[in-house]
């Protein structure tokens, strides 16, 4: 049984900034918006995915990842530790995308469209990132998570362009 306030991402979420400062949902956001208004001119992908490290206990990393097409990024990790390992490949895969369906909330309808204004709204696109794939043992996930996330009105991408999850976040389970 989850224990209900370990596991949610909300406005009062602390991030990590790639440069050590800590920043709740709002001046994450802001960052996001600066970060664009810094390069008008360029293509922006916004991508969010969640990735998991089983030890003696679960460690999740969620992230927030603003690639600035061609010409860098920056990024955002909230790190989770829950009290138990999580062993079952479904258990923990559903949990890694419930924290991603909770960060895409956090962008509302107005947040997403003043991103879209800053640099117009064919500039940048908003990704859904889940770490599973055709290969390995996460395939037999792939219907059953990808319909949970389409059936909530996002677009998934799954390995291997699924890179905020497998690789971003990946790399930072181990490291904070």
């Amino acid at each position: 049984m989850l224990h209900e306030d370990l596991l949610i991402i909300d406005d009062k979420t602390v991030f990590r900034g790639l440069n050590s400062d800590y920043l709740n949902f709002n001046q994450v956001y802001e960052s996001i918006i600066n970060f664009i208004k810094s390069d008008i001119n360029s293509l922006y992908k916004i991508s969010i995915g969640t990735d998991s490290q089983v030890g003696s206990h679960t460690v999740f990393v969620s992230c927030v990842h603003v690639h600035r097409v061609g010409r860098g990024a920056t990024g955002f990790l909230h790190k989770t530790e829950y009290p138990r390992a999580i062993t079952n490949l479904r258990e923990k895969i559903y949990l890694e995308t419930c924290l991603t369906l909770q960060l895409a909330y956090m962008f509302n309808e107005e947040k997403i469209q003043n991103i879209r204004k800053a640099v117009g709204s064919d500039n940048v696109s908003f990704e859904f990132h889940i770490d599973i794939g055709t290969r390995g043992k996460t395939k037999s996930l792939i219907n059953e998570m990808v319909g949970m996330v389409k059936g909530l009105d996002f677009v998934p991408k799954i390995k291997p362009d699924s890179y905020c999850a497998s690789h971003f976040a990946d790399k930072y389970t181990k490291a904070i």
